[in-house]
């Protein structure tokens, strides 16, 4: 059987290219859209690092450059206000902002290895206030002011990369770029700390220690506070009122973590439920166009089809061959594109596309695939073996 319909295929190729290689190109787009879909599941089901519920967002705006020796002094005042609003259980500092784009990217060399990672700004008590996992080592402390290095703690995928099993804490390097500054010291190592949010690749991470008493020339915009009980959105005009009182020519924008958070989700679904339409859409004209081939193609072979029923050949039969027919050009066009495909993990060209993805993606595609042709095939077998014997006797 299957010899014989891959002799039906050879005799028409030039029809049938035109099949292949529409296949081949949806099967390609659906492979992406799959991959990119699966990428972001399993990014956003591994753990965030932190908590953001029950957290909000005071983001500073001073109106002007950063001037550490005076607005260091006010910034204290609002964080102090802060603490002693019984309603507020902790007060926690951040230079970049939670799910938002903003961050900070460098690079170090780290026992003799080329680390790039993340950073941000932080203060002591923020991190374990927002349930921040310590693994090894401790906390920033106010052991570690006046000393001759500058603090940081890493997250665990930092220390596996520079370190492998090594024990980290008490490591220290330098900046090649700046000799002169003080050393970092490796004091603690944490879980992690998916700063942009669920969908975003997790990667190594540093923490700073920023000491409000002694401020810094970048400044700090963000205050993030945590609460007993949940508050409402009432709340947020009593807690302006709190911060303009004390620094009246300051602005403050107010935003939850789980607003934040909704917000980031969305920005990245959309353009995912985007690109799922316009392949919807394609899906649809792709059907179209075969069911259309296969009706011609039918059309054209009526004597062929009708011989057959008159020789004697059941209508199961027929029905299996132009649905195999179909099935094996399909196949042609997802074995092509598969040779062409397999080359991104082999080769490394995508990062995010790993063997369990690209597998995952390349069995996704071939089901939905598979399905469509047959389905297209359905009503053109079924027309066909309706065609009576006597039509093919008298065209013969």
């Amino acid at each position: 059987m299957l010899a014989h319909i891959a002799k039906l295929i050879w005799n028409r190729k030039q029809a049938n290219i035109l099949i292949i290689t529409e296949v081949a190109i949806t099967f390609a787009v659906i492979f992406f859209i799959s991959a990119l879909a699966l990428s972001n599941y399993q990014t956003y089901h591994q753990p965030l690092g932190f908590k953001w519920q029950d957290t909000w967002e005071i983001k500073v705006n001073t109106g002007a450059e950063w001037n550490n020796d005076v607005d260091k002094d006010q910034f204290s005042q609002l964080v102090y206000a802060l603490k002693k609003q019984p309603e507020i259980a902790s007060v926690g500092l951040t230079l970049m902002p939670v799910f938002e784009r903003s961050s900070m990217t460098s690079s170090r060399e780290v026992n003799g290895q080329e680390i790039y990672f993340k950073a941000n700004y932080v203060d002591q008590h923020g991190p374990k206030s927002w349930g921040v996992e310590l693994i090894a080592g401790r906390w920033f402390g106010e052991q570690d002011n006046g000393q001759n290095y500058t603090e940081v703690m890493i997250n665990q995928r930092f220390a596996q990369q520079a370190f492998n099993d090594s024990n980290p804490i008490g490591f220290e390097f330098g900046n090649s770029l700046h000799p002169e500054r003080k050393l970092l010291r490796i004091v603690g190592v944490f879980q992690d700390f998916r700063q942009m949010g669920e969908f975003s690749k997790s990667m190594p991470y540093l923490f700073y220690r920023y000491q409000l008493e002694e401020g810094n020339s970048r400044g700090m915009n963000n205050i993030n506070i945590t609460f007993n009980t949940m508050k409402n959105a009432s709340y947020e005009e009593d807690l302006l009122k709190l911060l303009k009182g004390i620094t009246p020519n300051w602005e403050f924008t107010i935003r939850t973590w789980q607003a934040k958070r909704q917000a980031q989700i969305k920005e990245v679904l959309i353009p995912l439920s985007v690109m799922a339409i316009v392949v919807a859409f394609l899906l649809i004209m792709v059907a179209m166009g075969l069911f259309g081939v296969l009706w011609q193609n039918i059309s054209r072979r009526t004597q062929e089809i009708g011989l057959r029923r008159a020789l004697g050949a059941s209508k199961l039969s027929i029905q299996l061959q132009i649905i195999g027919e179909l099935i094996v050009l399909a196949l042609f066009g997802i074995g092509i594109v598969s040779l062409l495909l397999i080359q991104l993990p082999i080769l490394q060209l995508v990062d995010e596309l790993t063997w369990s993805i690209f597998w995952l993606s390349m069995s996704c595609s071939m089901v939905i695939m598979l399905v469509m042709v047959v389905l297209c095939a359905l009503y053109p077998s079924r027309t066909a073996i309706r065609i009576p014997p006597a039509h093919a006797l008298h065209y013969e």
